[in-house]
């Protein structure tokens, strides 16, 4: 048990509000890679403490070292410096025991090397660490929702999955991936198969090619006529080159369906975003950070240039194919006009004329089933990769479901720690499940009441993180043994002295900021005992 308390005073006066308490977490937070604006910043408050700002950032260079210790991976130093003022480079920001790290993305890999045994970009080291470092009232009362509202249920269930051992995340995002992939392919097929179902084009072709064998068995002309033979043979030549332009035009016609329909998917996509409603929460957060209105801009401008850019990526693929099938219509063209001033020289013979009517019809059968042989192989290429991604996405499915009996188990041991405490507390049995919903795994919490008020919310959420801290210990898993909280002040007394007392018992750390007067029935024997820091209005963090 680790306390930061504000020093009692002899008037009792005084607030302990405003003397850096929880900042002492966030600089905790800041050592496992946070950003670090939250430092001299406060969501209560209009824009930045300039004070703690200027005193971070100015000539002199400030570090923030956090040392840690593990039984199996030993001990370690994790220091990060703040940029002094007018320096741009990020060199000699961030060391590990003593070793420097040129970029921020660097050092938080080796920091879960540290802590989680593994550099694995998923679940991130800034994705796991708010269950460890909740520092604001808002993640107390979230007890597993802790990544906030821009977590997606994908996130969720990694990082959900990996606490609780199952450590195969790259199967996570392969399924993440193989489902995007999917949803495109049946996008495209949509778009294939509009015009003519793949049934529908199979006997198409079966009928198309009967008819073909039996003209060709019966056909008028023979030949006898070297000038009419020699004349027809140029016209059959002209129609077999028609027949596999009018296939390659029908090929092209199908990717250009294609592309209108990914533009228009993109198009409606982007033009669903209320911009407006966006751009007002940026604006009214930027009362409170003035630098946030200047990001806004940049992030809408970003993402207006990444839509045009994906756009016009997309158009220009479409202007190539449309001029591919301008070309090929105008091959098209070109051929019948040849074919036409051929068949007005021959015109002189009814025997001719109903010679080339068979021939024409032959052609024009030929012509259609080259273009429904290409419809029908591109629908079939389409429908053997959509096998293919359904069979790798069982492949992930039977993964996922070979490891939920060992994660069952290790719920189950969980549970026992969690319903035991909650009890405890409240005298009712919380418990930890998880469910497959539209194939995503989800966890949540169950008896737990719709109108839940925020003391049961935040006294829930510490039961949760000092059983979390005993199930590691049972079930051997080498993840951090230590929990920082804050906002606990809405606890009920009695809730909350038997929540310190087990923390102080367990073999972990829980590091709590409070403030001393919202404590009741806590001796002062076990507040002095346990408190690592004091701070006062006379005496605050960075003494400013």
């Amino acid at each position: 048990m680790n306390l930061i308390l504000d020093k009692p005073t002899a008037s009792g006066t005084e607030s302990g509000n405003n003397v850096g308490k929880t900042t002492v977490l966030r600089l905790i937070d800041y050592c496992l890679g946070s950003d670090g604006d939250q430092i001299w910043q406060d969501a209560e408050f209009k824009g930045n403490n300039q004070d703690v700002y200027e005193f971070l950032h100015g000539t002199l260079s400030v570090y923030i070292e956090l040392k840690v210790s593990d039984p199996v991976r030993g001990t370690h130093s994790l220091r990060r410096s703040f940029k002094r003022a007018g320096q741009r480079k990020q060199a000699g920001l961030f060391y590990i025991d003593d070793v420097t790290y040129d970029s921020i993305g660097a050092y938080r890999d080796q920091v879960k090397n540290i802590l989680f045994g593994t550099p694995a970009k998923k679940p991130s080291l800034r994705q796991l660490a708010p269950k460890f470092v909740r520092s604001s009232s808002d993640q107390m009362s979230k007890t597993l929702k802790f990544l906030g509202d821009f977590g997606s249920s994908v996130d969720y269930e990694a990082v959900h999955l990996y606490l609780f051992g199952f450590f195969n995340v790259e199967v996570l995002e392969e399924r993440a991936a193989l489902a995007a992939k999917r949803k495109e392919i049946v996008r495209d097929l949509m778009a294939a198969t509009r015009a003519r179902k793949e049934g529908e084009i199979e006997q198409l072709l079966l009928h198309l090619r009967r008819e073909v064998d039996q003209a060709q068995s019966v056909m008028v002309l023979r030949g006898e006529v070297p000038e009419i033979s020699a004349a027809a043979n140029l016209v059959s030549d002209i129609r077999v080159r028609a027949a596999a332009v009018g296939a390659e035009l029908g090929r092209v016609e199908g990717e250009i369906a294609s592309l209108n329909s990914a533009i228009a998917t993109l198009r409606h996509d982007y033009d669903n975003i209320d911009y407006v409603a966006v751009k007002s929460i940026y604006t009214e957060a930027g009362k409170y950070h003035d630098k946030l209105q200047h990001d806004w801009e940049e992030l809408a401008t970003f993402v207006a240039n990444l839509r045009g850019r994906k756009e016009r990526f997309l158009q220009r693929q479409l202007d190539e194919l449309n001029g591919k099938a301008a070309a090929r219509q105008q091959d098209l063209a070109s051929l019948q006009v040849q074919e036409g001033d051929l068949i007005s020289a021959l015109r002189q013979t009814r025997a001719f004329e109903v010679a080339l009517e068979k021939r024409s019809d032959l052609h024009e059968k030929l012509k259609q089933i080259g273009g429904l042989e290409a419809s029908l192989s591109g629908i079939q290429t389409l429908r053997a990769n959509q096998e293919e991604i359904d069979g790798r996405l069982e492949t992930t499915r039977q993964i996922i479901e070979d490891g939920k009996s060992e994660l069952t188990q290790r719920v189950a041991v969980f549970n026992t720690f969690f319903t035991t405490l909650s009890k405890e507390l409240y005298g009712e049995e919380y418990l930890l499940t998880f469910d497959d919903k539209n194939g995503t795994i989800v966890f949540s919490l169950t008896a737990v009441g719709a109108n839940v008020g925020a003391g049961k919310k935040a006294s829930q959420t510490a039961a949760f993180d000092i059983s979390y801290i005993k199930f590691l210990s049972k079930a051997g898993i080498g993840f951090p043994t230590f929990v920082c909280h804050d906002g606990i002040e809405s606890i009920h007394g009695n809730q909350l002295r038997q929540l310190l007392t087990t923390a102080n018992s367990m073999d972990g750390q829980l590091i709590l900021a409070a403030i001393r007067d919202k404590l009741p029935g806590i001796s002062d024997t076990f507040l002095g005992e346990n408190t690592i820091v004091e701070l006062s209005q006379d005496d605050k963090l960075f003494g400013v």
